[in-house]
């Protein structure tokens, strides 16, 4: 396996298993505390068989694991500057092949290892397939040696320590031989590698894997820096993740995700994960915690990314991996991208190799070097710096010192300064290396509880004598334990444990590294966990409970477990019993589903005790008080409670109406139920089920239920079943009729807004002629009460009451009419749930004749026929009431001829058909004029009035106007809203003959472009009382004009000209005829008071002439006429400010060019500003200085000015001087 921990954390760390242990230790306790769902004392929530694998025998244990020191968070992205991802890098790599055959790897195959490497990183080749990122990281070769020449980047080293033991001898194994580490990636390529971690211990088996390479982030120069490995392929590329500062994406038993920049990996686009790798093609899903950073939801571990573990199958890096390792390449490796080691120095194809007769030199050895070079023709050995021999392949060196000797040889042609190295370390020694490696790395042994060994094999070299050497920090001082080849030591005493092995050969003698290891606490450590706790035969619990052994020696047989109903540590509480484990339990394991039935004789605990190891002796508890010995008595209490059977119905309340249907339903839990009995049975469709119906009658009902359980418990719950007053009665006056002179008959209808109706029988309805809510009211008897009762929803009843006066009549329901005002319910007689809806009313009026025409217009004079449409109960009783206005040609007819002079009502009587005397009439009216206006003309009088030519029409046949028609005018349509009237409304001063006559007055100008009139308006439009006179039709009272406004245009408008160039100004004339012109300023004009002068200006003027219509109106236009000079600017030396209308401005002056004076800004000589105007057009005096200080005249003198101008090209330019004012 290809199981790798990350060794450098800053500085390296590389004997780690020490720490390995640690975190072994802490991590188990974790995992087996989430494992026990069964809460420590005091509390906590018990264990979920649900969770187990095989609930019926037994849960199994989480692995506890031992994570390697990890690097993830040195040079973390959100701590360093974080490179564009865009960027792609190179990095020299350099390969250390170290074997006791190390030619059997050639540089083609190194060579092919580099191109998968890229091809990795690049999410390309063998690796393009999923969803992987480029990373953007690249990797080469090295092609110039730390000494400046050509290389391959590969180098050999002959030795044993190809195959080593990766917490005893990486030290020794990189002092064969390491390149800068700053400058290049060392890569040990070797055999195999002796190593051990995330080690497992479940159910009395250890689990111990093994890596075959290993990396971490390191950076600050140690030659130990680099990759091992064993490996080509997706290794290498998981193995440079760690080198580049990944971490594995699983953390072991962990699924956190608060902070995905921290927790995992550190890379947000990673899912979290628990557990190593496995299948590529049906991934599992650890965690379920992958939406906290980012995802949209759960998706499957990622085990085809090179840092899951999950072997060949891996295939990519992520976006986010990516990054992270160029943010730790610039700012943790940066030496390895600042220059350029992948292009050689020198193009020559010179290669530089040798070999060496003896790997192992010892002190005295004549070592023979043979090259093996190519290309080149000349040849300079040198050790340790210092040449050596002559120009020759070969070269030999008795080494007569122990040491460490740099041999390099220089191969070059013609040039010297291009060349190729290639170097070896001779380590020369007294020709012994003591080397062993450990069997295991982790163990728990104890005596005599639990006893393990640890084989430590030696391997040493050229050595016949041994001293095993061994401490601890149980109060071990180091000491010789053997001098056998081979230790096979058994640990009696746990604890931290150092052993190192001292061989020789006589004179000769070696020493490994300290190798650091932990021998654990086998001592058992039992907890219980329940899964169920059921009440029994009422009296009696049933427990179910698992034992759990979180130790490495096994729990004994008959271990027992005492029960009780209160806390044990008090005195206070009572022992229920005591059950015997009836098996053993091995380490780290839980045993099987256990069933224990404790005898409570009495119903209702409902919180029970369970106390592990405790053999009910002590009171209050005190542990130990077995023969059992544990190594944590902390969580030997478990507390378990609300398990007693209980009956429950739902809904437990609620309000009905009457006939309503309720499906209650029962349960009993835990458990299961097998009875259910329900009292009482009225209205339920069913007293020995679960889910009865309950059909509400119209009182209150509680519900029982007693549940039985299939165990022998019993308990009751009960539904309380509310059933409110529902009639609500209301109702509606219909008609009401005279009857006989005296009396009303009046027809209704009594409403039950119950949804389920119902009128009862004997319900009375009181009539009143007022509120009888108040004092004024009086009963109109009698009483009215039904004497039949109706299931409808509404019934319609007659009562004759006494009574014939018009006006409100009221009805009260549910009323008996004792006392004013009424009071409900005390004056009712059936209970309601609301009595805000009992009273209605009704608008009584008479009965009336109906006469056609009802109301009708005829023109004066005109005569029509009147007919009785009502029916006639008795024509005898009919008669027509004769009055001014109108001639009737008979009184006593059916119909009468009727002729009208002016507006009339004719009125009629007749009886009827309950007797009473009933009227009737038919409005006549003469039919009035149709009043219209039409707006003729429309002139301005003088600038704020207007004159106003207009015609009144009566229509509807008239033949003259009347006198006093009112006309409003008015500046917008007043029908539409938001119109100013225009004073003084005019009226027509006299009666004229003729339907239309014409009509001339002035009203106030209007701030719009027409004027509206109205006819018959006192200038209060659409409001009450506006009109003088009735018309048939409104609606043609408006008449609009558009008025063309007095105005004048000159020509041009706006022009420019050369300075003192001429150009004549037009007028053009609108809305009324010109009478008189005056122009100003008439300075360079041909005339001041014509239509078209000609003007000559010097400088930059805007001329304005005032019109004067045939009226009084006065209209202005203005021309703008602007004045350019000869040359760019034209700025004077002095003005002579003395009114004569000759230079008293100084202004500047210029071409076309100019564009804007941005400043124009004049100082005096103690250099204060005594003028300025910004953003002002050039060649216009008004922007000008005038020679004036706040009003006051300046004195004679020299001033300094400052105009920065804007250019019609965007540019600017400041001019400065000096300008003298002369009076």
């Amino acid at each position: 396996m290809s199981l790798e921990p990350e060794k450098f954390n800053v500085n390296p760390v590389w004997n780690a298993m020490s720490t390995y242990a640690f975190l072994l230790s802490k991590l188990k306790v974790l995992i087996c505390l989430s494992l026990f769902f069964g809460i420590l004392y005091p509390s906590t929530p018990q264990l979920n068989p649900s969770d187990f694998h095989s609930p019926a025998e037994k849960p199994p244990m989480k692995k506890v694991t031992a994570r390697p020191v990890s690097a993830s968070k040195i040079g973390s992205v959100a701590d360093e500057q974080m490179p564009p991802l865009g960027n792609a890098y190179t990095i020299p790599v350099v390969f250390h092949i170290v074997s006791q055959n190390p030619y059997a790897i050639t540089d083609q195959q190194v060579i092919n290892a580099v191109k998968d490497l890229n091809d990795a990183f690049a999410h390309a080749g063998a690796y393009a397939g999923g969803q992987g990122a480029n990373t953007g990281i690249s990797f080469c070769l090295a092609r110039i040696d730390p000494d400046g020449g050509n290389t391959t980047g590969i180098t050999r080293t002959e030795s044993v320590l190809g195959d080593f033991d990766q917490d005893i001898e990486n030290d020794r194994l990189k002092n064969l031989i390491s390149w800068d580490t700053k400058q290049y990636c060392n890569i040990w390529l070797v055999d195999g590698i002796k190593s051990e971690l995330l080690t497992t211990f479940s159910c009395g088996s250890w689990t111990r894997h093994h890596e075959n390479g290993y990396a971490g982030l390191g950076g600050d120069g140690d030659y130990r820096d680099g990759i091992v490995i064993g490996e080509f392929g997706p290794l290498m590329a998981h193995e440079m993740g760690h080198y580049l500062g990944l971490s594995h994406i699983f953390v072991q038993g962990s699924c956190a995700n608060t902070n995905c920049s921290v927790d995992g990996d550190g890379v947000c686009d990673t899912p979290p994960m628990s557990s190593l790798g496995g299948s590529c093609t049906n991934p599992q899903n650890s965690c379920y915690t992958d939406s906290l950073s980012g995802f949209a939801h759960d998706v499957p571990d990622l085990n085809s990314n090179f840092m899951s573990l999950s072997g060949a199958c891996t295939n990519e890096f992520t976006a986010g991996q990516a990054a992270k390792m160029k943010n730790n390449l610039v700012n943790v490796r940066s030496g390895l991208i600042s220059q350029n080691k992948c292009t050689s120095s020198c193009s020559e194809n010179i290669i530089a190799n040798f070999t060496r007769n003896n790997w192992f030199p010892a002190t005295g050895d004549l070592i023979q070097f043979t090259s093996t070079s190519t290309g080149g023709t000349n040849y300079q050995w040198s050790v340790n710096g210092n040449v050596v021999g002559g120009n020759s392949p070969n070269f030999s060196q008795n080494f007569s010192m122990p040491g460490k000797y740099k041999v390099t040889l220089k191969v070059y042609n013609a040039n010297p300064n291009c060349y190729a190295n290639y170097t070896d370390y001779v380590i020369v020694t007294c020709g012994v290396m003591a080397r062993f490696y450990p069997d295991k790395r982790v163990i728990a042994s104890k005596d005599p509880i639990y006893l393990d060994t640890i084989l430590f094999t030696n391997r040493s070299v050229n050595a016949t004598s041994f001293s095993w050497l061994m401490s601890n920090d149980q109060g071990m001082a180091e000491q010789v334990v053997s001098t056998a080849k081979d230790l096979d030591y058994i640990f009696r005493t746990p604890g931290n444990y150092t052993v190192r092995l001292i061989a020789g050969n006589g004179s000769c003698s070696d020493t490994t590294s300290t190798f650091s290891f932990t021998v654990k606490d086998p001592t058992p450590d039992g907890a219980i966990a329940f899964t169920d706790i059921e009440c029994y035969q009422q009296t009696k619990l049933k427990i179910s409970l698992y034992v759990c052994d979180y130790g490495y020696a096994p729990i004994l047989p008959n271990t027992p477990i005492t029960f009780y109903d209160g806390d044990p540590k008090t005195d206070t509480a009572n022992k229920l019993g005591t059950f015997l484990v009836p098996d053993s339990i091995i380490g780290s394991c839980c045993g099987k589903l256990y069933d224990y039935i404790v005898d409570i004789h009495k119903p209702g605990l409902n919180q029970l005790y369970g106390v592990f190891n405790d053999n009910g002796s002590t009171k209050p508890l005190q542990l130990p008080n077995t023969n059992l010995i544990e190594s944590n008595y902390a969580n030997n209490i478990l507390l378990k409670t609300n398990f007693q059977f209980k009956a429950s119905v739902a809904p437990p309340s609620a309000t009905l109406q009457p006939g309503d249907t309720l499906q209650l339903s029962g349960q009993g839990s835990p458990g299961k139920v097998t009875s259910y009995l329900w009292s009482d049975s009225l209205g339920m469709s069913c007293v020995d089920c679960a889910n009865p119906f309950y059909i509400a009658g119209r009182s209150d009902i509680t519900k029982k239920l007693v549940v039985m359980s299939e165990l022998g418990c019993v308990d009751s719950a009960f539904a309380n079943i509310k059933v409110p007053v529902v009639d609500d009665y209301t109702m509606t006056i219909d008609q009401v009729e005279c009857s006989k002179n005296d009396s009303l008959q009046i027809h209704f209808t009594v409403c039950n807004n119950f949804k389920r109706g119902g009128i009862p029988q004997g319900i009375p309805v009181a009539f009143y002629d007022g509120d009888p809510t108040t004092s004024n009211a009086k009963l109109l008897g009698p009483v009215f009460i039904n004497n039949q009762a109706a299931q409808s929803k509404c019934v319609a009843y007659t009562n004759i009451t006494r009574g014939t006066k018009a006006g409100t009549i009221y009805g009260v329901v549910n009323n008996r009419g004792i006392q004013i005002p009424i009071k409900l319910p005390d004056d009712s007689t059936f209970m309601e749930n609301n009595y805000s809806n009992n009273i209605a009313s009704f608008n009584y009026l008479p009965d009336t004749i109906s006469v056609e025409p009802a109301d009708t217009s005829v023109f004066a004079d005109h005569s029509l026929v009147l007919k009785i449409s009502s029916t006639v109960y008795d024509a005898s009783s009919v008669k027509w009431m004769e009055g001014e206005g109108y001639k009737l040609n008979c009184t006593n007819c059916l119909s009468p001829m009727v002729e009208v002079s002016d507006n009339s009502v004719v009125q009629v009587q007749m009886l009827n058909q309950l007797g009473c005397l009933i009227n009737g009439q038919s409005k006549i009216k003469v039919i009035s004029p149709d009043l219209t206006v039409q707006i003729l003309d429309a002139k301005c009088y003088t600038n704020d009035s207007l004159l106003v030519k207009f015609s009144i029409c009566m229509n509807n046949q008239y033949d003259s106007v009347f006198k006093g028609i009112p006309v409003a005018f008015y500046d917008a349509d007043p029908s539409a809203g938001a119109a100013s009237l225009l004073n003084p409304v005019f009226y027509t001063p006299s009666e004229v003959v003729g339907n239309c006559q014409t009509y001339s007055t002035v009203i106030k100008y209007p701030t719009t472009e027409a004027v509206y009139a109205v006819v018959n308006s006192k200038g209060n439009y659409n409001t009450q009382g506006d009109t003088s006179f009735n018309e048939t039709d409104y609606t043609n009272n408006i008449a609009q004009k558009t008025i063309q406004p007095f105005s004048v245009v000159i020509e041009p408008a706006d022009t420019t000209l050369f300075k003192s160039t001429s150009v004549p100004l037009t007028t053009a004339i609108s809305g009324g005829q010109a009478t008189t012109y005056i122009w100003e300023p008439a300075e360079f004009l041909s005339c001041n008071n014509c239509a078209a002068p000609v003007a000559t200006p010097s400088y930059s003027v805007e001329y304005k002439v005032h019109v004067k219509n045939e009226f009084n109106c006065v209209a202005t236009g203005t021309s703008a006429v602007k004045i350019f000079t000869g040359g760019k600017v034209n700025i004077p030396n002095g003005f002579t400010p003395n009114g004569d209308g000759r230079n008293d401005i100084f202004f500047i002056m210029g071409n076309k060019d100019l564009q804007m004076l941005e400043d124009f800004s004049i100082f005096n000589r103690w250099g204060q500003k005594i003028f300025q105007v910004t953003h002002v057009p050039p060649n216009d005096p008004r922007f000008g200085w005038d020679g004036y200080i706040n009003g006051t005249l300046a004195e004679t003198g020299t001033y300094v000015y400052f105009v920065k101008i804007a250019f019609s090209d965007g540019t600017q330019q400041v001019f400065k001087g000096t300008v003298t004012l002369i009076r």
